[in-house]
């Protein structure tokens, strides 16, 4: 779960890089203040103590001049260059401080999954593109068995420890470019992009095989295994948009939770049913 604390932590980073940036340019411009004003006095002594006659007399005032307005225009570039830097310090904290914010909003707190919101955003997205490329994609909906069942008798701490697990089984058992989410109490959705139904029912079969592993959750003394039921669908076999293509999963979900045992049973028309009931 994203803490109060790392969130007001990543918030104070911002603002110190701000105010480093802020401290940095006056630094600078009291540095070019102070150094300006000794040229300045130093060319004044000069003057004050050059001959009264000789070429000494014009030319020492001449060269101060000139001095003083390379000197000037110098001020003037670093203090432009001091801006520019503040700039683009400030907008490279505040694209990254955006970033944050974008990413911390498309999180489920817990799990660190993707939230409802963001899966559903990007299965229609991917739906779209998939009928316009006329490209397959898998759907998987995965759900904790018997997770009431545990925070009843052992406290949510420990049912937060099994969700916590199960979102790490789905992040280590699909590809990089799958999209596992979060987007119930204790259902779980994972966007397979590119996926036929014999690739989303293999994915399946790889979270069903690594459940039966006997995937242990621990806290505070309390161990129970990880259980999981699995249903498989996706575009075109499973419908042509969202409401049609989770229905469909839905209905493979249920299967699943009827087949007794982690195994594979006969597969459904959009579905594949790995129950887990290890």
């Amino acid at each position: 779960m994203v803490s109060d604390e790392r969130q007001s932590a990543s918030g104070g980073g911002f603002g110190s890089r701000v105010r480093l940036s802020v401290d940095r340019v006056q630094t600078y411009r009291w540095g070019l203040r102070v150094a300006g004003s000794v040229l300045a006095l130093g060319v004044l002594i000069v003057i004050l103590m050059s001959p009264r006659e000789g070429p000494l007399h014009y030319l020492i005032p001449i060269l101060s001049f000139l001095l003083l307005w390379v000197m000037t225009i110098f001020m003037a570039a670093e203090s432009r260059i001091i801006h520019v830097r503040r700039e683009r310090d400030y907008q490279g904290a505040l694209r990254a401080r955006n970033l944050q914010l974008a990413d911390m909003a498309m999180r489920d707190d817990l799990t660190q999954l993707c939230n409802r919101r963001y899966f559903y955003e990007r299965l229609q997205r991917d739906l779209e593109e998939a009928r316009g490329f006329e490209r397959p994609l898998g759907v998987l909906m995965v759900d904790v068995d018997g997770l009431k069942r545990i925070n009843d008798s052992h406290g949510h701490k420990v049912g937060d420890a099994v969700l916590v697990a199960a979102a790490k089984l789905l992040r280590d058992h699909t590809r990089a470019c799958d999209v596992p989410a979060r987007i119930g109490g204790d259902e779980f959705a994972v966007i397979l992009p590119e996926a036929d139904k014999r690739g989303a029912q293999a994915a399946a079969r790889r979270i069903a095989n690594a459940v039966k592993q006997g995937v242990l959750c621990e806290d505070r003394g309390v161990c129970v295994r990880l259980n999981l039921s699995v249903g498989v669908s996706g575009f075109p076999w499973g419908g042509d948009d969202v409401d049609a293509v989770m229905r469909s999963a839905d209905e493979g979900l249920y299967v699943a939770k009827q087949a007794a045992g982690n195994s594979q049973e006969g597969l459904p028309r959009h579905a594949a049913s790995p129950a887990s009931d290890v």
